[in-house]
């Protein structure tokens, strides 16, 4: 099995929503708290806040009203919630990312949210150590309390460009998210999966090519059929050919230790190529082209 680089989003995908995120976990237990509690009308303002955020009204604007609500909050408060959020975690999700990690997959998790929150959580759940970087939004503290906020996530497009600054490859990457703030990643990656435990997001974002999972332990399916990647390869270099120099080609049988035969025909000249390799049986149909940049991507998609 080949080892991919996967990036997780982390609210939604590794935390499940029930009902709330971890931001707007922490913004319900701010307007409960006693010491230095909020007046009627800001926990008012508060509730409306979190209700748009759910309902995905305040995507640019969230962030203001957020950090605005959470000046003052200790960061003791921060603690506690998360130690609570830590427990939604279950024992099969935690025991798939210690799996993965184990069999040498770099993890990461780049979120829209607060990487504060995130760094907690795992730690709570002893899962700190899975993940080589997690990256997002942080509390700027004062006096051990929360002062502001240094955005460095600002938009699903930053989490992008950061993926791109690291150097990853779409080829060899795996894009774990659960919805808007992760579609520019997943549109990237070769591998674009789809957390979607409710069953609502495959009826949502049909039209996109992504694949869809219930759960974290079905993300293991995904990562041993590793050849998904290299037929997803071979559709994507036919795509981006001009129609008239696309060529209608044959079924291909690719087995064990068996040579990949892809015959193509143009000016009454058949033409073979053989590429060699050892992936499991899969049948599947694609469009063959003599075209130079379809060759050089059939040759990239199989030398790995």
């Amino acid at each position: 099995m080949r080892a991919f680089t996967i990036i997780w989003d982390f609210d939604g995908t590794i935390l499940p929503l029930a009902p709330y995120d971890s931001e707007q976990s922490l913004l319900i237990h701010r307007i409960s708290q006693t010491e230095n509690p909020f007046g009627w009308f800001k926990k008012g303002y508060a509730r409306i806040v979190i209700y748009a955020d759910r309902r995905e009204w305040f995507r640019k604007t969230f962030k203001k009203s957020y950090i605005r609500l959470l000046q003052g909050t200790p960061s003791s408060a921060v603690d506690a919630v998360c130690r609570q959020l830590a427990d939604k975690i279950s024992p099969a999700d935690r025991r798939i990312l210690r799996k993965l990690k184990s069999d040498g997959h770099q993890m990461m998790v780049l979120s829209c949210g607060t990487a504060d929150l995130s760094e907690r959580i795992l730690r709570f759940a002893e899962l700190i150590d899975c993940f080589c970087l997690i990256e997002g939004n942080r509390f700027q503290v004062a006096q051990e309390c929360i002062a502001g906020m240094h955005v460095r996530l600002a938009d699903p497009e930053d989490k992008l460009k950061l993926a791109k600054r690291l150097n990853l490859s779409p080829r060899h990457t795996i894009v774990v998210g659960d919805g808007y703030t992760d579609l520019p990643l997943l549109k990237w990656s070769s591998i674009p999966v789809m957390m979607d435990r409710t069953g609502r997001k495959k009826k949502e974002f049909a039209s996109h090519n992504f694949y869809f999972i219930t759960s974290i332990p079905e993300i293991m399916h995904i990562v041993k059929a590793d050849f998904i990647t290299k037929t997803r390869n071979l559709k994507r270099a036919a795509q981006e050919l001009p129609q008239r120099q696309r060529l209608r080609g044959v079924c291909a049988a690719v087995s064990t230790k068996y040579a990949l035969r892809l015959e193509s025909y143009q000016a009454g000249k058949p033409e073979s190529f053989y590429l060699e390799e050892s992936i499991c049986a899969k049948t599947f149909s694609f469009r063959a082209s003599r075209h130079p940049s379809f060759l050089a991507s059939l040759d990239g998609c199989f030398r790995d």
